[in-house]
């Protein structure tokens, strides 16, 4: 017996042509189901943004590329620059989502990121399994402690931790390189709509020459705001796999996400220099 990843049934294995029983679960469709067309459930979710990434303040959809925001340690939110810079404009120096003092030094920093890990925040674990992960904000590398607070925050539901899991066993760092839990990670991300979990899809069937799911995840992503997926379709319409048509599609999704994530007060904070990856 096989699940369909169409319509989850649970069919007998001659439900399927020879080429889909040889595929993944989340890939598979069984003969009904393709004749029908019917669409991958992997392909049917995921198509909007999660809350994670939206600011708090204003609840616009952060770049996923990271820029155009800051973290605040002290409640480890990623606030726009939009709406920092309307805090100061107002003389609010401190965090403008919670109005805790802005951390005196790393240090401190490190000590109230903490204190929401010991709170159980899935967040704080992402953010501290970050600084584990890279050896940054004073924190020794350590991939093993990485990988647990990534763990943690992943049975937590943090779309994030299971993105950075799916890194880990792929390239095998702080863990035994494992392919297939690196894309049950991103699977599980890319159905709650995280941009780079779907784009990494996206890459994985493009290498193994499955190029209609590829464009799939892609154009996905594409919509999601991910300017890699956009020259990934680019890319694949140049070598005659993804029709004008779909390069069409992309760019009308990517303008639509782009529009999405704009507003007037981030428009001033670029022109005003604010556009990099926050800090602690």
């Amino acid at each position: 017996m096989l699940v369909c990843g169409a319509c989850e049934r649970e069919l007998p294995e001659d439900s399927y042509s020879e080429d889909q029983r040889g595929m993944r679960q989340s890939n598979r469709r069984c003969g009904e189901c393709v004749a029908a067309g019917n669409q991958l459930v992997l392909m049917k979710k995921g198509r909007t943004r999660s809350e994670e990434d939206d600011c708090p303040i204003c609840s616009l959809p952060l770049p996923p590329d990271g820029h155009h925001s800051m973290f605040k340690a002290c409640c480890v939110k990623r606030v726009c620059t939009g709406c920092i810079l309307a805090a100061e404009k107002r003389g609010i120096s401190d965090c403008p989502f919670c109005r805790t003092p802005t951390p005196d030094g790393v240090e401190q920093a490190l000590t109230m990121i903490q204190k929401r890990v010991d709170a159980g925040d899935p967040m704080a674990m992402c953010t501290l399994g970050f600084g584990y992960r890279h050896g940054q904000h004073g924190l020794d590398e350590d991939e093993t402690r990485a990988v647990e607070l990534y763990e943690r925050a992943a049975e937590l539901g943090a779309n994030e931790a299971h993105s950075q899991l799916g890194l880990l066993y792929y390239t095998g760092a702080g863990v035994e390189r494992d392919t297939a839990k690196a894309i049950r990670h991103w699977e599980e991300a890319a159905v709650k709509g995280c941009v780079q979990a779907r784009h990494n899809l996206g890459f994985l069937e493009e290498r193994a020459g499955n190029y209609d799911l590829a464009l799939q995840h892609f154009l996905i992503a594409t919509k999601l705001g991910s300017e890699p997926s956009l020259k990934r379709v680019k890319d694949l319409y140049k070598d005659g796999i993804a029709t004008k048509a779909d390069y069409a599609e992309a760019l009308r999704g990517y303008q639509s996400a782009v529009e999405e994530m704009r507003s007037p007060g981030r428009d001033e904070a670029l022109a005003l220099g604010f556009g990099k990856v926050g800090s602690l």
